[in-house]
């Protein structure tokens, strides 16, 4: 399963309806935070299902209502007595402010926490899927996050491997994951029997940012894509004041980076018609969304 959970949709402070910036992304027993505002480790408790121990974080910027829940969830975490190291990515500086907190604080962490400092290019590889970051326009040290599922093995052909003398069973699945076998002295390897690799899914959060072409290229065909939708088209002077993004600009890049899905977030306190904003985005991007609290996205295998 590969989930998609946004868990706060405010920006700079939180609202009644809304919590600061956090999006959770569930994939197959891995959970991955992009960003980590304040009271994210409630919201993880109120999501549908609930959220715990994360196994990776990654920070977009050092503005605090995208890291500030940092130190509240390790708390947590520390008090459930977790082992498991924790992997936090982010910008300079990030590693300083967490080890100065906790040690102000005096809390015992009994897990190892290990800070990456980020910068452009690919910053994770696991055996499934890898992680990479692109600078974005808002701070002087600031990035956008996409993950990207490794190729699948090709469809397998059940006709061909009987045709080639492959009985239904074990050598099958030996064939499925990609090694070949021999039957009755003839050597049949997976090609023969399967067909080309498949895409996986891919999934893209910008943080805070103006939009730029290098963004438009970095996430070209994400599957789903969160970005910064901080105001209307109306306040387009305070988004290029501030360094973020309008849902008009946003819905214009998803639209000519192709990508499958927008999510828009990190909206200001002066939004609260969301019907006019997702009018806007619709105009430039019909697959664009206005993101509230909690909402989830299942991203299905391709074909």
């Amino acid at each position: 399963m590969f989930r998609v959970t946004v868990l706060g949709t405010a920006a700079a402070s939180p609202t009644r309806e809304r919590g600061l910036p956090a999006v959770a992304v569930e994939r197959e027993g891995d959970l991955l935070l992009f960003d980590c505002g304040e009271g994210t480790q409630r919201q993880m408790m109120l999501a549908n299902p609930p959220l715990s121990n994360p196994r990776y974080i990654f920070v977009t910027h050092m503005h605090g209502d995208h890291l500030l829940g940092l130190l509240g969830l390790i708390q947590s975490m520390a008090l459930q007595n977790r082992e498991e190291p924790l992997h936090i990515y982010g910008p300079r500086g990030l590693g300083e402010m967490i080890r100065y907190n906790l040690e102000a604080l005096r809390v015992y962490v009994p897990f190892k926490i290990i800070v990456h400092r980020v910068r452009r290019g690919a910053i994770l590889s696991e055996r499934e899927y890898t992680v990479s970051a692109e600078r974005t326009i808002h701070t002087n040290d600031s990035y956008a996050y996409r993950l990207d599922e490794k190729k699948r093995p090709g469809k397998f052909y059940p006709e061909k491997a009987l045709a080639l003398g492959v009985p239904k069973g074990p050598l099958w699945k030996r064939l499925q994951g990609g090694r070949a076998v021999k039957v009755g002295g003839n050597r049949v390897t997976p090609a023969q029997v399967m067909g080309p690799k498949r895409r996986g899914r891919s999934f893209g959060y910008s943080g805070d940012t103006r939009p730029t072409k290098e963004l438009k290229g970095f996430f070209r065909g994400v599957d789903l894509l969160v970005f910064d939708g901080t105001y209307g088209e109306e306040h387009s002077d305070k988004a290029k004041e501030y360094l973020h993004s309008t849902v008009v600009e946003a819905a214009k890049l998803a639209s000519e980076a192709k990508v499958g899905r927008l999510l828009l977030t990190h909206l200001s306190a002066r939004v609260s018609d969301y019907e006019e904003l997702t009018r806007q985005a619709k105009k430039r991007f019909s697959r664009a969304e206005v993101a509230r609290d909690f909402l989830s996205v299942v991203l299905p295998l391709p074909e």
